[in-house]
């Protein structure tokens, strides 16, 4: 199923006619003008005080000209269009509504009506990958040679374009300077409500001394948001501890976090000192916390109450002075069923704080992968940039890996790629962790499509199977027990 095309612009004095340059003619302004030389499903009309008349009568000749395209007129009350920050936050707020109405539409962003300011915005936003669109502008037909259309295209990926980068989180003015100066410092990317809401939280947690438990999938950030609670508290002078109870045999775990004696056990040479230990003062994060034998997390939970540990072949006890964090990716309900979490422990950690997959955060795909990209090319020198199809393309992808997965496939395609410009075809997909994961799956919900999901998951596979193949079609439908002309149909379907 082909994805639903949606235009955005402001409407300006040139809307819905303008001039012709023929003395007593007008022409179709920048808004007709583009509806009528592309297809569009939605139209979102950007209007401000000045302009209420002129969107209400640039809305009727679209629907005049087209009565299947659903069009909306979107209120900017600005007082001042020549105002960067208020057409910014105008723009950022609208479109946090569109993407959520619309997940996976293609947009395009009409630069040609409104302000030069408003222009300004527009292409800030679509270059920086803000605002994932691709940017149309239209000319008056006395500059049109003959066979031309008056639309075209602005190719970000030129090398003559600047580079334009989103900020890490955009600035709030409710919110004081040291949580967005940290954030910057950390290298903390993402603006999405869900994400931001959480890490908030951790950051007014961050204060108190009590232990938290960060749940969350796999690559989400949970290391993020533990070394974040730690430098905004006032251990952040002090060591920041990070111990991943996975990567230690349960016979040796015990040892490393509360340290032993020597002679405690076999190989005991000299006594040693624990993780616990090592933090004094600070903090310690505990990644992985469900992989902890629950011996060991009786002896946790002991030290957490208490302050209190005992090494390994010790008879005494230690006190210890270390602000707690722990994380897991489990399902904590099941984990305590099966008895691989103790309910006690669970319940020992005072806040929980909920870091959302990817993929419920998707606004923030672009602004991530330009900030893995940046980074890349500034540690390796290079130019590489994301063309506007490849930012598309890691939207639409399920990420199952979540921000780590992307991060390396950024990496990845960047390191691969032969020339400057990354398109979708340059992107190097995790397929065994992309096909093996049920976890990538969409949850169902309120205006899921399920038909159109299953029909781009049968364009990609087919398009995998074309490269595979060669271009091949007779091979490629062989390779997924379809026939030639099915692919050939979807090939024709998607041009």
């Amino acid at each position: 199923m082909q994805r639903p095309k949606v235009l955005l612009s402001f409407t300006g004095f040139h809307d819905p006619f303008t001039e012709s340059s023929i003395a007593g003619e007008k022409e179709t302004g920048p808004v007709l003008t583009v509806a009528s030389e592309r297809q569009f499903d939605r139209v979102y009309l950007f209007s401000t005080p000045n302009t209420a008349e002129i969107s209400a009568q640039t809305k009727d000749e679209l629907q005049k000209r087209n009565r299947s395209l659903a069009v909306e007129i979107c209120e900017a009350p600005l007082n001042d269009p020549t105002n960067y920050l208020g057409i910014l936050k105008h723009l950022r707020r609208h479109f946090k509504v569109f993407s959520k109405e619309n997940p996976d539409a293609e947009y395009f962003i009409c630069v040609s009506s409104g302000t030069p300011h408003m222009h300004a915005s527009w292409l800030m936003l679509a270059a920086s990958g803000e605002i994932p669109a691709r940017i149309l502008q239209t000319r008056a037909a006395k500059f049109v040679r003959e066979g031309e259309g008056r639309v075209t295209e602005i190719d970000f990926t030129n090398p003559q374009f600047p580079q334009i980068r989103p900020f890490g989180l955009l600035p709030d003015e409710d919110e004081a300077g040291d949580f967005q100066s940290l954030c910057a410092e950390l290298g903390i990317v993402g603006d999405h409500e869900l994400f931001l809401r959480e890490l908030k939280t951790a950051f007014k947690m961050a204060e108190y001394d009590s232990p938290i438990l960060l749940l969350g999938e796999t690559g989400a950030g949970k290391e993020v948001y533990a070394r974040l609670i730690h430098r905004a508290s006032k251990r952040a002078s002090k060591p920041f501890i990070t111990v991943n109870c996975a990567a230690f045999a349960q016979a040796l775990i015990e040892s490393q976090l509360f340290g032993h004696r020597r002679g405690a056990f076999t190989g005991a040479d000299r006594d040693q000192k624990g993780f616990f230990e090592e933090a004094d003062g600070g903090t310690l994060f505990l990644d992985e916390l469900g992989e902890m034998p629950m011996p060991c997390q009786a002896k946790l939970l002991r030290t957490i109450q208490y302050g209190k540990i005992q090494r390994l072949g010790d008879s005494r006890e230690a006190n210890v002075n270390v602000r707690v964090i722990a994380a897991t990716n489990a399902d904590v309900k099941c984990a305590i069923e099966e008895k691989t979490l103790r309910k006690d422990l669970y319940y020992r950690f005072e806040a929980k704080i909920n870091i959302p997959p990817l993929r419920d955060r998707h606004n923030d795909i672009p602004k991530l992968a330009h900030h893995f990209l940046d980074c890349w090319n500034q540690k390796h020198q290079k130019q590489r940039r994301l063309s506007q199809e490849a930012i598309i393309a890691l939207m639409k992808h399920p990420w199952p890996g979540n921000v780590r997965e992307l991060e390396a496939v950024v990496v990845r395609s960047a390191q691969l790629c032969t020339g400057k410009v990354i398109e979708p075809e340059n992107l190097l997909f995790d397929e065994v962790l992309t096909a093996s994961s049920l976890d990538a799956l969409p949850e169902p919900q309120a205006g899921f499509d399920l038909n159109e999901f299953l029909s781009t998951v049968r364009g990609r596979l087919i398009d995998k199977a074309m490269k595979k193949s060669d271009g091949n079609r007779t091979k490629a439908g062989n390779l997924l027990s379809i026939s030639p002309q099915a692919v050939s149909q979807y090939l024709r379907y998607r041009k």
